[in-house]
Parts: C-alpha cells; structure tokens; sequence
C-alpha cells in the first residue's frame, strides 16, 4: 500500500499542473486503489503503463499545437476610435468694407503661428483717404451752415421778443394811450357844447361860437371812432399776425438749425466712420492661432489668397483656428454607442506625431445614428466629440488621430486569449489541453478588448485553452469585442473560429 500510496502521491504532485479536474480524478483513483488491496497490484501495472502512454500521447498532442493558460487578473477594456483633430474655435478674416472692392497689400504668411494683436491683413486705402478729406470739407461746411442757421434762429426769437415786450408792445400802448386821449377830448368838447347851449338861449354867446364849438366836437368824435378803430385793428389783427408770422419764421429757422446740426452730425459720423474703416483696413488677430489662407473665390483654378488679389466683404481672407484647445471628431458603431458616456478618459495618438501620447475625455455623443450615402441602412455610427487635455505640442486642424476611450475596467476575472473562443454553430466554445487530451467546453463570455476576453464560466483557473480549432487545426481568427453570448440549448457539432465583432 505504500508503494501505491507513493505513486499516487508523486501522480498528484506530477498532475497538478493539469488543472483541478485532473487532481480530482486522480484523487478519486487513489481511494479506490485503497479499498482494493488484491486487484490495485494488477491494475496499478495497467494504469501505469496507460498512465505513461496517455502521458506521451497528451503531450505529444499539446506539444503540436499553440496553448495558453487561463488566468485570473485585471481586464481594461477600450474602445478604439478613428477621426481628426478639429479646433474647438476658429475665426473667418473678412474685408470690413461693405459693397467695395479693394486690394490686398499685405497677407501674413501661411502656417505662421500668431499671438493676439498681430497684424494679418492690410488692404489698400487710397481710395477710402480720398474719401475721408471730402468728407472733412463737408463737416466744415455744415459747421459754417450750422452758424448762419443759428443767427437766423436768434433773429427769429428777438423777432417775437419784440413783438410780445418790444415794439409790438410799446406801439399797443400807444394806440390805447391815443384812445383814451380822444375819448378824454371828446368828452370835454361834449360838456363845453352841452353848457354853451343854455348861453345861447339868454344871448351870452353867438350862435357862430355854438356851431363852432359843436363843429370841434364833431370833429373830436370823429378822431375818436378812428382812434378806437386803430387800437381794435391792432391790438386784435396786426399784432397777433404779426405774432404768428414771427413764430413761422421762427418755427422754420428752427427746422434748419435742426437740420443744419442733422448734416453736421451726419458729415462728422461719416468722417468717423472713414477713418474706424480706414482702421479696420489693418486686420490683427483676436485670438492666438495658427494662419491659413482662404481661397480665393474669382480665380480659376481655385487657389489660395495672396498679396495683390481684390477682394470684397464676401471672400474670407484668413481663418485662425484655436490650436491650444482641440477636439477629435470620430464616429463609433450603433452596437458600441451605449458604452460611451461623457467624461470617460481617452488616451489620443497622431499619425503625425507617432511618440507622442495625449489625454483628454469624452465631450458628446451623438444624439441621432448617420449612415453613409452608398449604404443608408448599414454601417450606422454616432457622432464621438473627444476634448484633448492642453498641450505644449503643436497640433493642427484635420490631422489624423486615433482615441482608445476607457469603457470599463473588470478586475479579479477568468481571462484568455481572444483567438482561443471559437463558435460552433452559435455556440462558444473552447478547447481545453488536459491529462488526457483536449476537451471542448461551452463557455460563456463577458466583455473583452483586442487582446484578451473575460470567460463568465465553462473554464477554471489554471486550464490550459488551445489556439487553434480542433475542427480544422487552423489558427483562431481572434474574439477582439466578443461579447456574452446565451448559447442554444439544441446547437452542437463542428465550427469555425470566432470571428471579431
């Protein structure tokens, strides 16, 4: 019993590398050879000679083919986006002259990287300083109006002043003092005439005098009606339209000040407005960034801006795009989109820099699917805004970027390799090198990324998985973006290597 203890023992130790379900079977062996004394003598020669052969043959079977061993540890899964970098702002330069057409004098150099404040454009102002001095002379000469117009103005109101307390005034009082006068006057001659009667009936007087004095009071009355009448025209005509004749004049000498500092203001804002164009003539950066000329539209062939070109409101002379702060513009399928969230990490490479490795995060993900024009219902992608983390490098719109975005992280899991899941008619399997040769198993799957895949179950620790399918003894194709699959319950017999997903 020793003897087979010992090599039941030594068989444990030598098989442990085979994985539990070898051990377990050679654990059950071993009771059995202990209960059974007599037949373990005979037997223990069968099994071992079998044991040697199955050993070789295993062996022999493993040694010609590709293995790897199931293991437990650390999944990162990341999903691999292609796109461009693209500025997270960028300026369009114009010609600030609405409906005119001028030179370009100076364009700055193409690819040049400017700080705010540098100049970019200067067009030519010979025409516009032309401008600006008949536009000076008109500003003097609408001053010149503006004076005369206010003379007149002030005119205009010593007008109406001395009608109101001036003249017009002091001739109402004298047409109201001639009144009372002729009134006073005829009432007296009217008393004289009225007491020289009485003397003519008692032979004082003559009746010469009598007509003489009623001749003075006729006379005296005459003036006064006259008097009244002057005072009423006057007073309720001459004067009030005199009075309204001034306002007129004054009313239209006010209109033409108006008008007269409307012109003013009207030639110093064109003048003002000149010389901010004249200004504007010299184009400077609002922001840093790097220069690209616009083409020029009247040329053909199209090409690029350059000194000498006119130009009008409507052709973009230099676009500056914002290089410090950058987005990659990439697409991910319909069947990825779901695992991307904003704010998940992306490390981001540029073919145009292939050691250089940048950080940044997820910014957006496309509300709605766009699909290509040549297959509207394949090939459906969302919109994948990446934000890249600042950076000294000098990056440049529309190069060509790849982000890898970090979707999830599964730690302490079964893993093997992605080219060891094969699919047999919809079900996932893999073959397992043991003890006794290789096994296909059933196994079930979790998330992966292009190296390695997480098994949910059907494998153990330690197991060793083959590389190639037993069907065909070709190489697997690889399970990069394998998924958890539920496998039919009827499906069986031979398949093809797991193809990505």
């Amino acid at each position: 019993m020793s003897t087979i203890e010992n090599v039941a023992t030594r068989l444990r130790r030598g098989l442990g590398q085979f994985g539990p379900p070898a051990l377990r079977r050679v654990q059950q062996a071993s009771v059995w050879l202990r209960a059974r004394p007599r037949a373990a003598a005979l037997l223990l020669g069968v099994a071992l000679t079998l044991l040697a052969l199955t050993l070789l043959l295993g062996r022999s079977a493993a040694n010609g083919e590709l293995t790897a061993r199931v293991r437990r540890g650390s999944l990162v899964v990341r999903l691999t986006a292609a796109g461009a970098l693209r500025p997270a702002e960028s300026i369009t330069y114009r010609s600030p002259l609405p409906g005119r057409e001028t030179e370009i004098v100076y364009l700055v150099p193409e690819g040049t990287l400017v700080q705010e404040g540098d100049l970019l454009v200067r067009l030519d102002t010979t025409e516009l300083r032309r401008e600006m001095e008949r536009a000076v002379q008109d500003v003097r000469q609408a001053q010149v109006e503006l004076q005369v117009a206010e003379v007149d103005k002030e005119e205009g109101v010593a007008a109406i002043d001395s009608l109101e307390r001036g003249e017009g005034a002091l001739s109402v009082e004298e047409a109201r003092t001639a009144l009372r006068l002729a009134e006073k006057k005829a009432l007296r001659l009217r008393d004289e005439y009225d007491s020289l009667k009485p003397l003519l009936d008692k032979g004082f007087i003559t009746r010469e005098e009598l007509d003489r004095s009623g001749f003075e009071l006729e006379q005296a009355e005459a003036d006064l009606q006259i008097a009244r009448r002057k005072a009423e025209i006057y007073i309720e005509q001459t004067r009030p339209r005199g009075q309204q004749r001034a306002r007129l004049q004054l009313a239209q000498k006010q209109a033409q000040l108006e008008n007269a500092r409307a012109r003013v203001t009207e030639a110093r804002a064109r003048l003002s407005a000149l010389q901010e164009i004249i200004e504007a003539c010299s184009v400077y950066a609002r922001r840093p960034g790097l220069v690209v000329h616009e083409e020029f539209m009247a040329a053909m062939p199209r090409r690029k801006i350059r000194v000498g070109d006119r130009v009008t409101q409507s052709q973009g002379l230099v676009t500056i795009p914002e290089v410090k702060r950058m987005f990659v513009e990439a697409a991910v399928n319909e069947t990825d989109v779901h695992r991307v969230k904003p704010g998940q990490p992306a490390s981001i490479r540029l073919d145009a820099f292939p050691d250089l490795k940048l950080t940044g995060k997820v910014s957006r993900v496309g509300t709605l699917a766009r699909a290509s024009l040549e297959r509207p219902f394949e090939d459906k992608k969302f919109d994948l805004v990446i934000e890249v983390d600042a950076t000294e490098a000098e990056l440049r719109p529309e190069m060509t970027a790849r982000a890898d975005v970090l979707v999830g992280e599964r730690k302490d899991v079964l893993l093997i390799p992605v080219n060891a899941v094969f699919d047999r008619q919809g079900i996932l399997v893999a073959h397992v090198v043991g003890l006794f040769g290789v096994e296909t198993l059933q196994i079930e799957l979790g998330e992966s990324n292009e190296l390695e895949v997480e098994v949910r179950a059907g494998l153990e620790e330690g197991q060793r998985v083959a590389l190639t399918d037993r069907a065909d003894g070709t190489p697997a194709a690889g399970a990069a973006g394998v998924v958890t699959v539920e496998p039919p319950a009827d499906a069986a017999g031979g398949g093809a290597p797991l193809a990505p997903r």
